[in-house]
């Protein structure tokens, strides 16, 4: 019924996640043994814990979105800059088996770092590699030498 090929999980329910357990343990997965009448969550925190992950493997954009700025701030992994414009970029991507991830699978990418992960993640026969750790430019100032000297070599000619 989960399918890592898609982004967005139809069809699924907290019950399909996270069975009630018929050892009276948690349905979180924390391993701890329900009391008095409780059901199916040991605490309120695992309750909520557990909503969490349901919606993010749902795939509910909002939710990833606020988790993934709250934990990363609005900067780009991949060159540490701040933008306004990130994006909630999925590190192993959904066509190679990404969809239907935590939150682990979820980085901030600015828009320029973005296109060029998606790019290089394209490439044919690179289905094996990971271009989370791929950094073309390794800072901002880098990016900026980059665009900088082919601006010069395109207005002066050399």
């Amino acid at each position: 019924m989960i399918s890592e090929f898609t982004r967005y999980q139809k069809g699924i329910s907290v019950e399909t996640l996270f069975p009630t357990s018929l050892e009276k343990k948690c349905a979180c997965g924390c391993g701890m043994q329900l009391i008095g009448r409780k059901k199916k969550w040991y605490s309120r925190d695992c309750q909520q814990k557990s909503l969490q992950m349901f919606y993010i493997i749902k795939g509910d954009t909002q939710v990833i979105r606020e988790l993934v700025f709250k934990r990363d701030q609005g900067f780009c992994y991949s060159c540490g800059v701040f933008d306004e414009n990130w994006q909630a970029d999925h590190i192993l991507p959904v066509y190679k088996g990404g969809g239907a991830k935590g939150l682990e699978n979820f980085q901030t990418l600015c828009p320029y770092c973005h296109k060029n992960k998606t790019k290089l993640d394209r490439i044919p026969y690179c289905l094996d590699i990971h271009t989370t750790s791929v950094n073309i430019f390794h800072s901002p100032l880098e990016r900026f030498r980059a665009f900088h000297k082919s601006t010069v070599k395109d207005v002066i000619g050399y």
